[in-house]
């Protein structure tokens, strides 16, 4: 396996973002510490989100040294109350140049075996809950004639094994994202999507699942694993000047996954353990 996560994929200028604010989701750990900080790194004033504090910290921690600033509140993105004053609070007190729905999660299970609850539930998460903190951030988007990035996965558009109900809100938050940009482009906001490859954070470094990752990369064509810091200088891309004509795409960086076999949970004969 072929690990190209030390070279360094940073190719934007310094201050790119000085005096804009952006508002990230599910922003402790993996691909939404990785955007914070590197948005940061670009003078931007970021406002991180997530379930828990002490990851929070930690960015903010990282993000001293930066240029930009990082400031967070621990909400969860699926009460729908609480995130959309939230939102209202951030946009109120620095404004929204920038919103990235990262936040997302889902277990590995086939079709039969995924319950009722385990549906819904996904479905919440990765689907519902990403409409209404767009929804709530809009003004504050058309304010400042902004973009916003929704984190996807590679391949949302020809299936994965194992991961139904995630694939389905994924593509529905495709779906939603094209139609809003074409709502939305009038008032100059752009929405895109961004399907990362297998990206190995906190979820897939443990010994239990190496197997699933090596088996991900190897069925990836380029036969490498997506570095967050790839993912984060996208995002910062498509919010740049750069990307100002970019809008209603999904766009996959996974070394090639979405043209192969496809990144699947499960092989061929399904899996026999029982799911949520």
């Amino acid at each position: 396996m072929t690990d190209s996560s030390t070279a360094t994929p940073e190719v934007l200028k310094a201050d790119l973002f000085r005096g804009q604010s952006a508002l990230v989701t599910g922003a402790g750990t993996g691909i939404g510490r990785a955007i914070s900080l590197r948005l940061c790194a670009l003078g931007m004033s970021v406002f991180g989100v997530g379930r828990r504090e002490e990851p929070l910290g930690e960015v903010a921690d990282m993000a001293k040294a930066l240029t930009g600033s990082f400031d967070w509140a621990s909400c969860n993105v699926r009460d729908k109350e609480a995130v959309a004053a939230l939102v209202e609070r951030v946009g109120q007190a620095q404004g929204i140049d920038l919103l990235v729905n990262n936040a997302g999660g889902q277990f590995f299970a086939p079709a039969e075996k995924i319950s009722q609850k385990g549906w819904e539930t996904v479905v919440d998460l990765n689907l519902n809950a990403i409409f209404g903190v767009t929804r709530a951030a809009y003004p504050f988007l058309r304010a400042r004639r902004g973009a916003v990035v929704s984190i996807s996965l590679s391949g949302v558009d020809r299936g994965s094994m194992g991961l139904a109900h995630s694939i389905a809100a994924r593509a529905g938050v495709l779906g939603m994202t094209r139609s809003l940009a074409l709502e939305w482009a009038r008032h100059g906001i752009r929405l895109n999507c961004i399907g990362p490859g297998t990206v190995v954070t906190e979820g897939l470094s443990g010994e239990a699942a190496r197997a699933l990752l090596e088996g991900l990369v190897d069925a990836t064509p380029m036969k490498e694993p997506t570095p967050a810091a790839d993912v984060a200088e996208l995002v910062a891309y498509l919010a740049s000047p750069a990307g100002r004509l970019m809008t209603g795409q999904l766009i996959q960086i996974d070394g090639g996954a979405h043209l192969g076999r496809g990144l699947h949970m499960l092989d061929e004969g399904g899996a026999d353990d029982d799911a949520a």
